[in-house]
């Protein structure tokens, strides 16, 4: 494939055209890939103790909701709240993030191991120790992101 790059700075915003002879799936990850750059979240806002904190998305291991609120696990294993459903953070964190369950969300590179459960599951051991599972529906998607 021939990539072309031209530089305009009067744009205000970057964008692609994609000429093709047909739509495979290949391409068709490149263009998912595309569009989920230009929404991942720059930073994630989160309440810890009545206090605002500024959190970069890389240092976010595991986002699950607890008790009908969504909370967000750092490197340190501290916990945050967020004011954004799962459904939005699955949207707008990018590729490095992916739903391992109804409740849940992981950084993928902040995985330490997987292993198999009961019922078709799998459990996963995030680096800062904390443990959640991989239901049967996510599953598929989950080795597929990490090529198992």
């Amino acid at each position: 494939m021939r990539v072309e790059i031209k530089i305009d700075p009067n744009l205000a915003e970057a964008n692609a055209v994609l000429h093709i002879p047909k739509l495979t799936e290949e391409i068709s990850a490149l263009v998912e890939t595309l569009e989920a750059a230009s929404y991942s979240v720059r930073l994630l806002t989160a309440k810890r103790e009545d206090k605002s904190y500024v959190i970069e998305p890389e240092q976010a291991e595991l986002i699950r909701t607890e008790g009908g609120s969504v909370r967000l696990y750092n490197r340190s294993a501290q916990g945050f709240t967020l004011d954004k459903t799962l459904h939005d953070l699955t949207q707008q964190l990018g590729q490095d993030f992916t739903r391992i369950s109804k409740s849940a969300i992981v950084n993928i590179r902040r995985i330490d191991h997987v292993s198999p459960s009961f019922n078709g599951t799998m459990d996963i051991i995030m680096k800062n120790g904390m443990a959640e599972y991989i239901s049967r529906k996510y599953l598929g998607e989950f080795k597929k992101r990490l090529g198992l």
